[in-house]
């Protein structure tokens, strides 16, 4: 027998894995809800290659969807038992840094 739990937390840590994935959440910690076009400009990356991404994190309930009209915008989920120690991990990141990776400044 599986634990769902075991399985939905070995899903989330899959998603933050990946360090282009750890730059997408930064920049939504940063910069609040985007569409996903305003990601794919951020990053000077196609939609296939970012919505792939955004599914990953969205699957593991990271980050949330919300549609309008064709456009998909995303934000980090709050509710998630996760975003405290993301929180975490993002503030004690050097201003410097930050810019240079995804600050819209």
């Amino acid at each position: 027998m599986t634990n769902k739990l075991l399985t939905q937390q070995a899903n989330q840590f899959k998603a933050l894995s990946d360090e282009f994935r750890l730059r997408i959440l930064l920049y939504l910690y940063l910069n609040g809800e985007k569409c996903v076009c305003d990601i794919c400009d951020f990053f000077n990356i196609g939609q296939s290659n970012i919505s792939y991404h955004l599914k990953l994190l969205y699957d593991a309930n990271i980050i949330n969807k919300r549609q309008v009209a064709v456009w998909n915008y995303y934000s980090l989920n709050t509710e998630n038992n996760l975003y405290p120690y993301l929180c975490e991990i993002f503030k004690s990141i050097s201003q410097e840094e930050l810019k240079e990776n995804v600050s819209n400044s």
